[in-house]
């Protein structure tokens, strides 16, 4: 190894980064220059860097000034399957190839590039083939080596094998696909269904509740009548709601545009009064109007969610309040309820998909998916919703907009 001088200095060695190849070849030139403070002669200097080479688990090899190996450690004669002799060129493996198949020449590759253009090579991946056929990947990082003088004398490389990490993300991209792909027929069938269903369940509701507002019906039609009402209001819900998560999960965007809050959550409060009249429903707003950037059916339906979960966890007896106020530059939306409340390890989770506490199971049927349309639903408008304990009992559930111009003074009395 007479060709490679071990004066080499420390500071031609490249800076450390994050990557096993470049620390191993910092570590390999901090050996060489202890050597020589303490050896006299290159023969006695090559000893403790030969045994710190050969003592480490990855591939290491030296090559002189022309590319002709000088040495490599017993973890290169695994990477590559052979033993080369000293004085083959370039690199010990029996054939190269680039990531993609084609084949590669060994005066071509990392190492040769370094030498030619004495400079370290990073951020490659080759294909090394041994003479069994099997092909391995691994990341060069080759070095030029200088003598004291800075005049380069030949290089280091230390070969990182990473066949395996490279069929791991493989394997990752392959199974994200094929999740892509699952997701997508989901999300088909979901649509598909919802609109097969929506048209027949909303000419049950809407029939149903023609037939709850006759007169002549006995005491048991009428609560037959209003038991189709209930439960075919409850699916109405159950089918939209899939099909806004069906089509945000596709990626639509809502129609974003100017509106009064107030206007859109009177509205919204009002359709649901008038379907359930036995439940008190208590809007408060305060002026001026609070005007945001939003998609005003979604927000109806948004508002729908939000005072039917209400409604669903309280007693029939107590009111729900929905106060609409502005503040701190956002415009809020509160549903009060005196229901089984939300714990506050839970505020978070209510808002996955098909997630339900074991009270809310026992309290009341449901999918658990009109809180997680809600959450899609603000974010998708660059807002944000919360949920939890209200004082004296009951639950605190809503959302806040970021409000938008004012608009010309639209306020009414609700």
């Amino acid at each position: 190894m007479t060709a490679l001088d071990t004066s080499a200095s420390r500071h031609a060695l490249p800076d450390a980064i994050a990557d096993p190849g470049t620390n191993l070849v910092r570590l390999f030139g901090a050996v060489r220059d202890h050597v020589l403070d303490t050896a006299t002669e290159a023969q006695d200097a090559e000893v403790p860097y030969r045994a710190f080479l050969d003592s480490v688990a990855v591939a290491v090899y030296t090559t002189d000034v022309e590319g002709r190996i000088t040495f490599f450690n017993e973890a290169a004669v695994e990477l590559w399957g052979r033993r080369p002799e000293l004085g083959e060129e370039w690199c010990g493996s029996l054939r190269l190839f680039h990531l993609d198949g084609r084949p590669m020449r060994h005066d071509e590759c990392p190492m040769a590039v370094a030498l030619k253009e004495h400079r370290s090579v990073r951020g490659e991946i080759a294909m090394a083939e041994r003479p069994d056929g099997r092909r391995i990947a691994f990341t060069p990082y080759p070095t030029p080596l200088r003598d004291a003088d800075g005049t380069m004398i030949g290089a280091v490389n230390v070969l990182v094998d990473v066949t395996d990490r490279l069929a791991a993300e493989q394997a990752l991209r392959t199974t994200a696909e094929a999740l892509r792909a699952s997701n997508a027929v989901k999300d088909e069938f979901l649509g598909l269904i919802s609109h097969e269903l929506r048209t027949p369940v909303t000419t049950i509701f809407g029939n149903a509740t023609l037939l709850a507002g006759r007169a002549d019906l006995g005491e048991r039609e009428q609560a037959m009548i209003q038991d189709i009402v209930g439960d075919s209001d409850r699916l109405l819900r159950i089918v939209e709601n899939l099909l806004q998560l069906t089509r945000m999960g596709a990626g639509t965007p809502l129609d974003l545009e100017p509106q009064v809050l107030d206007h859109i959550v009177h509205r919204a409060v009002a359709s649901y009064r008038r379907r359930h009249p036995s439940r008190e429903v208590r809007l408060t707003t305060t002026p001026p109007s609070a005007v945001v950037d939003a998609d005003a059916t979604a927000i109806e339906l948004l508002v729908e969610n939000l005072v039917s979960n209400a409604d669903k966890y309280s007693p029939p007896e107590e009111p729900i309040d929905v106060v609409v106020e502005r503040r701190d530059g956002e415009a809020c939306l509160h549903v009060l309820d005196r229901g089984i409340g939300i714990a506050a390890e839970d505020a978070d989770d209510v808002f996955n998909a098909f997630f339900r506490t074991d009270e809310a199971r026992t309290a009341a049927n449901g999918m658990g998916v009109g809180l997680a349309v809600c959450k899609r639903i603000v974010e998708a408008q660059h807002g944000r919703v919360w949920a939890g304990p209200r004082d004296s009992g009951g639950a605190d559930v809503g959302f806040a907009l970021p409000l938008g111009p004012e608009l010309e003074e639209t306020r009414g009395d609700f």
